[in-house]
């Protein structure tokens, strides 16, 4: 009886307190309305009088009166246009500025919105502040841009508006007027505003081709100033990511160019300009091999000579461009070709090769980037299995996996393993994604699935313990073969973020695929039997708790 009480008492406590919240909410339902309606001329006219002091309140008010779908039809009125044009978007304090370009931009989706904007004077006024002298105010404004180019029809509509082009592009009118005065930054604020447009898509680029914007980029190229020449490697590599721009970077000689530099950085390497620019002209040629495919590939390593240049990028007096390095290495590794010629290069190197030797590395960022290229060379190999030459390569392949490896007596699974319990999130992900790599190889499943540890860590969650603690919990067991990698697939020893625990679940359906790999852990095995249930349950699925585990692989 008592219980019931107590619980018919919370139940009342519940309702009167949802009462209570209800009652709130109907006087503020009514001042939001109040505000769209008879009070709506009131408060677009506080604006002009406003300031820094006020500009929270304000943005509050705004975000009241005009979220929603009400708020958002009532942003459509002439009225709201004309204020946000002539107040709004012109007033003196960066706070209102900003706050009004947040509200534009919920209109940029849509080419009849933009072209409404563009009717009302309004989307002018935000080409204008993309040049605007508050940083913070122009990122507000290239974002607004940034988000009609979502939409081919929406840039459109920017674009086919005569005053809103001309007020976006004049800052590169006005360095193509005066080539001797060099790029200037607020051209520079443009020139990347239209890179990142182009890469979004092969429409968006071929628009920004024809406004004329791109040609500013070469000669931001070509001009004699080294600093706006880093502008200009940014944009290409942006250009990079979309067919239609890696066409228009060949046909201008850019991927000719990079590779040039690339292999005459070499010799210029003490000067003080090319080592700031190598990083960047890596990193660009990263992003053309990942996109150009067999060609990009063979014009970059074979003909170009690029292969040279980034081996020696990644010896440890390479330079300050490794990780740029490791990343076209990464990008070369996207393609069959650049496969294949990555591992002939690995393979010729033996266990002196610069890139296993970073597999291994005590410099956590190496590590990471190595192990990226890594777990890309693996996906590339499984993904062409049946190319006969590829196949050719997958020995060199297991030479470098190995190289994971800190001592013969650990297996490259059980060292990832132990990897993905440590608290360094970026070298976690790193792990797992070359651990999902291996695991779609039909060497590298069977060698995983031999890897207790990976098990483990996969279908249990637990403490973690010293070797010496181990042994005194459980004497002189010696558990089968690679502990730290079954400990991983049974256990989590670290608390994962959602794209980790994606990863480690795609881990585990990638190993029960293998039948063979489910065949070396026992098909009749609880294991198997735990795997089946953790993956068909999804990768957020609550995990029991395991017993304690040793903090790496045990060796007696």
């Amino acid at each position: 009886d008592a219980d019931e009480a107590a619980q018919a008492a919370a139940g009342l406590s519940r309702s009167k307190r949802r009462a209570t919240l209800y009652a709130a909410q109907r006087p503020l339902e009514a001042a939001v309305d109040e505000l769209r309606s008879s009070r709506l001329a009131e408060l677009l006219a506080s604006i002009d009088a406003a300031d820094a002091a006020d500009a929270p309140l304000l943005t509050l008010l705004f975000d009241k009166a005009f979220g929603g779908a009400a708020g958002l039809q009532l942003l459509r009125s002439a009225a709201v246009q004309e204020a946000l044009r002539a107040t709004a978007l012109v007033h003196a304090d960066d706070a209102i500025r900003s706050f009004a370009l947040v509200h534009c931009k919920r209109l940029a989706a849509a080419a009849a919105d933009v072209s409404l904007l563009g009717a009302s004077g309004v989307l002018q006024q935000i080409a204008v502040l993309v040049s605007d002298a508050s940083l913070g105010v122009s990122q507000r404004a290239v974002g607004f841009f940034v988000a009609c180019a979502a939409s081919a029809g929406a840039l459109r509509a920017v674009l086919d508006h005569a005053p809103s082009r001309t007020a976006l592009l004049a800052p590169c009118a006005a360095a193509a007027a005066d080539p001797a005065g060099g790029v200037p930054a607020l051209a520079l604020r443009t020139l990347a505003l239209f890179g990142e447009i182009a890469a979004i898509g092969d429409a968006q680029c071929a628009m920004c081709e024809e406004s004329g914007a791109l040609d500013l980029a070469l000669a931001a190229w070509r001009g004699s100033d080294e600093l706006v020449r880093l502008n200009a490697l940014e944009v290409f590599a942006l250009l990079a990511r979309v067919p239609r721009g890696l066409h228009w970077l060949e046909a201008h000689g850019v991927v000719d160019g990079l590779l040039a530099q690339a292999r005459g950085a070499e010799a210029d390497g003490d000067a003080p300009m090319a080592e700031v620019q190598r990083p960047s002209v890596y990193h660009c040629l990263a992003e053309l091999l990942e996109a150009g495919g067999d060609a990009a590939a063979d014009k970059a390593l074979s003909t170009g000579g690029l292969l040279g240049p980034l081996w020696r990028q990644l010896e440890p007096a390479g330079g300050g461009a490794r990780d740029a390095a490791l990343a076209a290495v990464r990008g070369a590794a996207c393609s069959r070709r650049g496969c294949i010629l990555v591992l002939r290069q690995t393979a010729s190197g033996g266990a002196a090769d610069p890139l296993a030797k970073l597999l291994r590395s005590s410099d956590a960022r190496a590590k990471v980037g190595a192990f990226a290229a890594a777990a890309q060379l693996c996906s590339s190999c499984a993904r062409f299995a049946a190319d006969g030459e590829v196949a050719s390569v997958q020995p060199a392949l297991r030479a470098l996996i190995a190289a994971v490896s800190p001592s013969a007596g650990t297996a490259p699974g059980d060292a990832l393993a132990a990897l993905v319990a440590l608290p360094a999130e970026e070298l976690r992900v790193a792990a797992l994604r070359l651990l999902l790599g291996l695991a779609q190889l039909e060497w590298g499943a069977l060698a995983l699935a031999r890897c207790e540890g990976l098990l483990h860590l996969l279908l249990h969650a637990g403490a973690v313990l010293t070797p010496d603690e181990l042994r005194e919990k459980w004497g002189a067991l010696a558990l089968a073969r690679c502990e730290g990698l079954l400990h991983l697939l049974l256990h989590a020893g670290a608390v994962l973020t959602p794209d980790e625990l994606r990863d480690k679940h795609a881990l585990a359906s990638a190993l029960l695929k293998s039948t063979a790999a489910a065949d070396v852990i026992g098909a009749g095995a609880a294991t198997v039997r735990q795997l089946r249930e953790y993956v068909a349950a999804g990768p957020f699925a609550a995990q029991s708790k395991a017993e304690a585990r040793p903090e790496g692989p045990l060796t007696l």
